[in-house]
């Protein structure tokens, strides 16, 4: 095998942004990322964006030595990141992570006049509101929001590594 050259700093940067600095895998909770290659450097011999992901260095192992983690799913992982990038804000993406976290959880509260933070997630349909609070000066002190049956199959294939489109 030829020897392998660096990820380029900016190459990696790129990387590491499109996944917020944590884990692709949403589950994970590891506070530490590396660029992993999708498909192993052996098969491409080359460092693109579409082919690699951060992963925490348990995600990695379990990807590419322990073979618990199949390529179809880390394909849909890095196709997941790129629409949820795309579509939906970092407050959104958050709000995400938090249904993801606790599965059991379908109510989310935001401070009042939150559904600016949401609108994507409103839009879609994933969200609904469905509660606020007392009033200061004509707005809300908060707003209680509810995860729709269509947003928690979109969380839960997020999760589960299908496709969001």
């Amino acid at each position: 095998m030829k020897d392998r050259p660096a990820i380029p700093i900016a190459l990696e940067r790129a990387i590491k942004i499109e996944a917020g600095h944590r884990c692709a895998i949403p589950t994970c909770k590891h506070p530490r990322v590396e660029v992993a290659h999708i498909v192993p450097w052996a098969e491409v011999e080359e460092h693109t964006f579409e082919n690699l992901i951060a992963l925490c260095p348990n995600c990695h192992n379990l990807y590419d030595k322990d073979k618990k983690i199949d390529r179809t799913s880390m394909l849909a992982y890095k196709a997941n990141l790129g629409l949820l990038n795309s579509r939906y804000g970092e407050s959104e993406r958050r709000v995400l992570q938090q249904f993801s976290d606790e599965p059991q959880v379908n109510i989310i509260r935001l401070p009042g006049l939150g559904a600016i933070l949401v609108l994507y997630l409103l839009k879609d349909g994933f969200l609904l509101k469905t509660n606020e609070g007392p009033h200061i000066n004509g707005s809300p002190t908060w707003e209680e929001y509810t995860l729709t049956a269509e947003g928690r199959q979109f969380v839960d294939n997020w999760r589960k590594a299908r496709s969001l489109e």
